[in-house]
């Protein structure tokens, strides 16, 4: 039987996750209202796992914004979303996600992982 408290904080996580390909970058709009890109890591109905070169001034429970720019539709994808977890490994910051009364329809998340 496995202790939640001894599982990671990926492994928490009630929906799968997509990885997302390599350079798909989009904005956050962190608690202090300073917009900052990151680049998606992986992607699910419910949450994301960002990741950015150097720092990011996030903390658990801060409150953040992630926005995609549709560039072929000119459509923007707004989030709410509250962080889960910040993880520094020295050369990049990794921020857990979870979506705050939203989530991602598959139409969406097939857009931004294909």
């Amino acid at each position: 039987m496995t202790n939640d408290n001894d599982l990671h904080p990926e492994e928490k996580r009630r929906a799968p996750r997509l990885h997302v390909p390599v350079g798909v970058s989009v904005s956050l709009k962190l608690a202090s209202k300073q917009s900052v890109f990151v680049n998606l890591r992986d992607v699910s109905e419910k949450g994301a796992c960002v990741v950015r070169q150097g720092t990011l001034d996030v903390e658990e429970d801060d409150d953040v914004v992630i926005l995609v720019l549709e560039y072929d539709t000119a459509s923007r994808i707004s989030l709410r979303c509250k962080v889960c977890w910040v993880r520094d490994t020295g050369f990049n910051t990794y921020a857990g996600l979870s979506f705050v009364n939203s989530s991602l329809s598959q139409e969406a998340l097939t857009r931004l992982v294909g």
